[in-house]
């Protein structure tokens, strides 16, 4: 909607999910969210936040560079 013809968003996305996922992790990490051992599926989510945050900042990054050649050509 507010993005110039032939451009996409998905990069941007991609790399916002990625931090707050990494942000979400370190916080559970450092005990903002009690015992990890007490906290079920949301211990979970803080042990596999960092490499799956990474992942989707490395994603969000390449996706980026890809529409940048796109719109190019």
């Amino acid at each position: 909607m507010f993005m110039r013809r032939g451009k996409s968003a998905e990069g941007w996305a991609l790399i916002g999910f990625g931090v707050i996922a990494c942000i979400y992790s370190v916080f559970g990490l450092s005990g903002g969210l009690g015992p990890l051992s007490e906290a079920g599926r949301s211990a979970t989510l803080v042990y596999f936040g960092i490499p799956i945050g990474v992942f989707a900042i490395v994603l969000g990054i390449v996706a980026l560079f890809r529409d940048a050649r796109r719109a190019r050509d």
